[in-house]
């Protein structure tokens, strides 16, 4: 349970980056506080950051470490563009028809605030017009599946927006394609690999990615392990 007697940093005292937002961060406080099995280092890591003796990236590291994963996924979509057939990244594509959710091999991207996604793309490649369905910067809906005690268990999904304003329709023409970046920041760091795929619904269908690798740190599994039982 959620303990009362213990009080949440005061994050007023202390710069919030680009890398880690006031709601994620109080949401990786909720986490660790209800999270028995951490609740003494949890509180050791909230108290050596007020007192300045470590940095946000070091706290955010040991939540991680602790067995903090969250549960949300988000696609950023990045461009549109027309498809050069003469590209390497067409060139890449196994399948050269109809609508793909393709990721390339070296898809981990690191961007220069640190910040850690997949990289991924829509392609269009019919005679038609498709509908992508948004919510406001992101390509809604999306979700993460880890392969889990010989299973593909749903770990991240969208967050629903209370803003009826934040859903929208884009339309993708004909041999265009999308760029997406998948956030991935919080279950890249570890070391325990673990077969990751990403899958977006566009109407009735449902695109599925390639595996991807997940780098888990052994509480993160153990934690996500214990939730199936």
């Amino acid at each position: 349970m959620f303990n009362r007697g213990v009080a949440l940093p005061n994050f007023r005292k202390h710069s919030i980056g680009h890398h880690y937002p006031m709601k994620q961060l109080q949401l990786i406080l909720f986490f660790l506080l209800t999270t028995g099995t951490a609740w003494g280092q949890a509180d050791s890591l909230r108290r050596q950051l007020e007192r300045g003796e470590i940095t946000e990236k070091e706290w955010y590291l040991g939540t991680l470490k602790l067995g903090q994963v969250s549960d949300e996924a988000n696609g950023w979509v990045q461009y549109d563009d027309l498809v050069d057939v003469n590209s390497k990244l067409y060139k890449s594509l196994k399948k050269k028809s109809g609508i793909i959710f393709h990721i390339p091999n070296k898809y981990q991207v690191i961007q220069s605030n640190g910040n850690r996604y997949i990289q991924a793309y829509l392609f269009n490649l019919t005679d038609s017009t498709i509908e992508i369905p948004r919510m406001d910067a992101t390509i809604y809906p999306i979700e993460s599946e880890f392969y889990l005690n010989k299973n593909w268990v749903k770990v991240k999904e969208n967050t629903s927006s209370t803003c009826g304003n934040s859903y929208w329709v884009q339309k993708l023409a004909p041999n265009s394609y999308l760029s997406i970046q998948i956030s991935n920041h919080d279950i890249s760091f570890g070391k325990i690999k673990v077969r990751q795929k990403v899958k977006l619904k566009l109407g009735d269908q449902i695109l599925v990615s390639k595996e991807v690798k997940a780098l888990l740190f052994p509480n993160q599994l153990k934690l996500l392990t214990e939730k199936l039982n």
